[in-house]
């Protein structure tokens, strides 16, 4: 291979990685919610009205499958052992992972605290509602970060 077509495959080369990276880097990551407490909490950012059970595995039945160590964390909730999501979970002054899709303009932010959700079932969670919730729009997120404040 002469020079010149090496020299051309590698303009090329060079020319789709940084294409690649620059669209890599315009492509937002996400709504997400920033913790602006002290405490750690479990966040759900869903278009339903009611506090679901997505913090949690080992609920239903099926969902035994893809529980791996590094996502999620164990706790005991009176004596039952519970698999909490890492997923979920934000630690004070940092920022959650980013939630897809939000498919309706309106939607929820589900905000329960690390001491109450390692304390109490799920079911007790929603009877005495334990949780804080926030009905918020997309324009509610700035660069697609919701700064939760309580």
């Amino acid at each position: 291979m002469n020079i010149r077509k090496q020299s051309k495959i590698f303009f090329l080369l060079v020319l789709s990685l940084v294409l690649e990276s620059c669209v890599m880097d315009i492509m937002p990551a996400g709504y997400c919610v920033k913790n602006c407490t002290n405490d750690t909490l479990f966040v759900d950012l869903t278009d339903s009205d009611t506090l679901t059970d997505n913090f949690y595995w080992g609920v239903h039945p099926d969902d035994t499958v893809g529980v791996f160590q590094k996502d999620t964390t164990s706790v005991y909730i009176r004596g039952k052992k519970v698999i909490l999501y890492k997923f979920h979970c934000v630690l004070p002054d940092s920022t959650s992972w980013g939630f897809y899709p939000l498919p309706k303009e309106t939607c929820y932010i589900y905000i329960v605290k690390k001491q109450v959700i390692t304390r109490y079932t799920f079911d007790e969670i929603c009877e005495k509602k334990l949780y804080d919730r926030k009905i918020v729009t997309k324009k509610s997120f700035h660069d697609n970060v919701f700064e939760y404040r309580p």
